[in-house]
């Protein structure tokens, strides 16, 4: 029985992974204006636009662009948390695990779900803060999309840190940005490290 449930959980698994593969697609589509009448490009759009759409309509005005974003969050969360709390369940129905360790290891699943999540987006933004240093010191075409959509991405986070830094011939504050998110992300991997171990299936 909990072998059945396991294989349900993998699956459903599998399915939100291809999932979040295909929000990647979709988001590197937008980036560089792909056909939308090509029909990968069609059927990739028609998966993932009502879930930006949902997501972007419950999100403050001034954070809508970053829909897509929130969008594979919540895919990705789904990929971890769900699994977990299908076994988790699984394993107190056919008492391979009491009550309170069963409802101990969703709450982990949940907790370490919602910490990757965190972790990725301080990753992101330790990518895109490499990137932008490299582009202030090759002074790209601000024309071009997806040079825009990483300025846009990064420049509210960066704006403060430069009224803070002295201000010199080369850029610092992606840097910075890089060098604060760097140990943010430390921390949390710390912080998860015993949540993860602490899963019982």
């Amino acid at each position: 029985m909990l072998e059945n449930v396991v294989t349900f959980a993998s699956a459903i698994g599998f399915i939100l992974k291809v999932y979040s593969w295909v929000h990647i697609a979709a988001f590197i589509a937008s980036w560089i204006n792909a056909d939308p009448n090509n029909s990968i490009v069609s059927t990739v759009n028609r998966v993932t636009l009502p879930m930006w759409n949902w997501v972007a309509f419950r999100l403050p005005r001034n954070l809508t662009a970053f829909a897509p974003i929130f969008a594979l969050m919540l895919v990705i969360f789904a990929e971890i948390a769900i699994p977990g709390i299908i076994r988790s369940i699984g394993a107190i129905m056919t008492s391979s695990i009491e009550m309170g360790g069963g409802l101990q290891n969703i709450v982990y699943y949940i907790l370490y779900g919602g910490l990757y999540i965190v972790s990725n987006i301080v990753g992101f933004v330790f990518f895109l803060a490499i990137i932008w240093f490299v582009f202030t010191l090759v002074n790209p075409p601000l024309n071009n999309p997806i040079i825009r959509s990483i300025m846009y991405l990064i420049d509210p986070l960066i704006t403060p840190l430069q009224r803070f830094l002295p201000r010199s011939r080369v850029d610092l504050s992606p840097l910075v940005l890089a060098g604060i998110a760097f140990l943010c992300r430390e921390v949390l991997f710390r912080i998860m490290a015993p949540i993860q171990a602490g899963l019982l299936i």
